[in-house]
């Protein structure tokens, strides 16, 4: 699996949980690497936790049922489990990557608070599934490379030409540019890529020297200043030198 693809979907998937009211100690993984944005959720709901999510899903007013099995269920062992469906390997749907169990739950309510309590639940699941799946699409174009042209400058005899390149990036779960990396692709159209660098020789269509830069974010509209890597520029320029010399 892409490493860097796999964290920009699973730290935004965590990114809305939180901001839906999920615990902070929900987690994901992706189902199958060949299919970026279908999510397993993980999480264990007692009933304070479960309450709390399922009074920020309905703005603070629950419907009846729930609103019954809230309260039967406060001061109780209950607790609802989020994991991995186990009984369905390949996903139709977004949302059929993670299975809920809720064990014993008839020990405290009846079957019509237990339907609403599973329906609200599998409804927040829908929510963050699809939301995910769909802005997976975002995330996996910013990250694709197309060998596009990104700048040239042309002197009298040589030309500096700098394109995308397919040379993978490096960011994973623990990087501290991710939460920047995902903001600006989210939210901006942001691209993050490789980028490389060739100086040709106009007068016998040589290229004379290349380099690398990795790990660049390029917003829509900023100037290319913001993220040409003017250390590479300078060892291409050297390189370059040391090829004519010879």
């Amino acid at each position: 699996m892409n490493e860097t693809l796999n964290a920009l979907i699973c730290r935004h998937a965590r990114n809305l949980l939180l901001a839906q009211g999920w615990p902070e100690e929900t987690d994901v993984d992706q189902r199958n690497p060949n299919h970026p944005g279908w999510i397993s959720i993980y999480v264990r709901l007692d009933a304070p936790r479960l309450a709390t999510l399922l009074i920020n899903r309905h703005g603070g007013v629950l419907p009846p049922h729930l609103a019954s099995a809230i309260q039967k269920l406060t001061g109780t062992g209950a607790e609802l489990v989020l994991s991995g469906s186990q009984w369905q390997s390949l996903p139709v749907l977004p949302a059929d990557g993670t299975q809920v169990s809720f064990p014993y739950a008839g020990e405290w309510l009846a079957e019509d608070e237990i339907r609403a309590v599973l329906a609200a639940v599998r409804d927040a699941i829908r929510s963050i599934c699809y939301q995910v799946a769909d802005d997976a699409r975002r995330i996996r174009a910013a990250l694709t490379t197309t060998g596009q042209t990104l700048l040239t400058r042309q002197t009298r005899r040589f030309r500096l030409v700098v394109k995308e390149s397919d040379h993978p990036c490096w960011l994973d779960e623990d990087d501290e540019n991710l939460p920047v990396v995902l903001d600006a692709i989210v939210n901006r159209g942001a691209r993050f890529s490789s980028v490389e660098m060739y100086l040709v020789s106009d007068c016998i269509e040589h290229i004379l020297s290349s380099g690398l830069a990795c790990d660049v974010l390029r917003i829509p509209d900023e100037p290319p200043r913001r993220w040409f890597d003017r250390g590479v520029l300078r060892e291409v320029v050297r390189e370059a030198r040391a090829e004519i010399r010879s």
